[in-house]
C-alpha cells in the first residue's frame, strides 16, 4: 500500500471511531457516569427554611451526601431532580464540584465544564460525561422529598 492510501485509510478510521461515539457529550449521565457508587437515602422537606429555595423553579439547594455533594434543583412544579456535584473531567481532582448559576446551569471552576440541570447533559467544556443524577421523589402535597440511589 503506498504512503498516501495508508494515510487516507487512518483519516477513515478515525473519523469512523468518533462518528460511532468516541467522542460523545454524555447524553445519560446515570449510564456514563464516571462517579463512584455511594450509598444515598436522604428525605428532606422543602417547606423548612434550610430548603426553601426549592418552593420556586430554578431554585437549587446543596446538601451533603453523594460522592462530592448532592445539588437539587426545581425543574417544575412536580419535578426535583438531584445530581452529584462531582465534576466529570477529572473524578480525581477535589476541587473539581459544579456550583450552580442562575440560568438553569452548572459548571465546574476548576475546570470550564457546564451541565444542564435539568438532565445532567453536558453543555460545553472538556468533559464529554454527564453529571451523576439520583432518584428524587417528590410530594407535591407534603413537600418532601426524597433522594436515593
Amino acid at each position: 500500500m503506498k504512503a498516501s492510501g495508508y494515510i487516507k485509510s487512518i483519516i477513515v478510521f478515525t473519523v469512523l471511531l468518533y462518528a460511532l461515539g468516541g467522542c460523545t457529550k454524555g447524553s445519560n449521565p446515570d449510564e456514563s457516569s464516571n462517579v463512584p457508587n455511594v450509598s444515598v437515602n436522604i428525605t428532606i422537606n422543602i417547606n423548612t427554611s434550610t430548603y426553601n429555595a426549592l418552593t420556586k423553579i430554578g431554585g437549587v439547594v446543596n446538601i451533603s451526601g453523594g460522592y462530592r455533594g448532592i445539588l437539587l434543583y426545581r425543574v417544575n412544579s412536580g419535578t426535583i431532580v438531584a445530581f452529584d456535584r462531582t465534576c466529570t473531567y477529572d473524578i480525581s481532582d477535589v476541587n473539581g464540584i459544579v456550583q450552580s448559576q442562575t440560568n438553569g446551569t452548572a459548571i465546574c471552576l476548576e475546570c470550564g465544564s457546564t451541565y444542564n440541570l435539568v438532565n445532567g447533559n453536558v453543555y460545553s467544556g472538556p468533559t464529554t460525561i454527564g453529571l451523576k443524577s439520583y432518584n428524587a421523589s417528590f410530594n407535591t402535597g407534603t413537600g418532601i422529598l426524597t433522594v436515593t440511589n
